[in-house]
């Protein structure tokens, strides 16, 4: 039963840092994004 509640504390945490990484990544190319903008 402990580990259930571990695994609950530790999930929401998982997919959070995996959803932040996911937003740096385009969809399109499956390319990191980067900060600097590319229409100069």
């Amino acid at each position: 039963m402990d580990l259930l509640w571990i695994f609950a504390a530790v999930a929401p945490l998982a997919v959070a840092s995996l959803v932040a990484f996911a937003a740096h990544i385009d969809p399109l190319s499956g390319h990191w994004r980067t900060w600097a903008p590319k229409d100069r």
